[in-house]
């Protein structure tokens, strides 16, 4: 990751993916709302108003200093979801990435549409980035799907991973990008 960095504002057909800010306060809270914490558990260490105001905090105070890096995802001018990507590995480059989207919009696409954005940005930002991986829970078919279709693969199952269940590991490798993004 590199010095001077800042955090993206990326664009896509529809969706305008860019930086949180304190007037997102109740669109998080209403996505994280969403949620069952019993079934996906909490991002945000928990989902009530205040858990909700110190993510943002933290998140708006992290951007310029990698490795973390959450952003809104907007689809017709309003915060539906949150896409991010963080560092694992340093050396070689290696980084994690996650989203979620409000369950309103399920099955149109918007989340993989978020990924792929992101992904274009951080092996286009990052040259000597390897590896992108992210982890879903096992019995997350939909998340399966959307990652499978970015190219990347199943590598194994994280024991409890998912909080009270496992979760599948993902990972993708830079030249399996770039057969998945020509086989398009």
């Amino acid at each position: 990751m590199t010095a001077g960095w800042l955090a993206p504002t990326l664009r896509t057909r529809r969706l305008l993916i860019r930086p949180f800010s304190v007037v997102d306060l109740d669109a998080v809270h209403a996505y994280a709302r969403a949620y069952p914490a019993e079934r996906y558990g909490s991002w945000l260490g928990g989902n009530t108003p205040s858990d909700v105001a110190r993510y943002i905090a933290d998140t708006v105070a992290r951007y310029g200093r990698p490795p973390r890096c959450d952003l809104g995802v907007t689809m017709n001018g309003k915060l539906v979801g949150g896409v991010a990507f963080r560092q694992v590995w340093v050396a070689p480059t290696q980084l994690e990435v996650g989203w979620v989207i409000h369950p309103r919009l399920a099955g149109q696409g918007v989340a993989s549409e978020a990924v792929t954005a992101v992904l274009d940005h951080i092996y286009g930002a990052f040259p000597d980035m390897i590896r992108a991986e992210a982890r879903v829970r096992a019995d997350d078919t939909a998340g399966h799907r959307i990652l499978e279709g970015q190219g990347f693969v199943r590598e194994g199952v994280l024991r409890r991973g998912g909080g009270d269940v496992d979760a599948d590991l993902f990972g993708l490798l830079r030249h399996d990008r770039v057969r998945a993004v020509a086989a398009g």
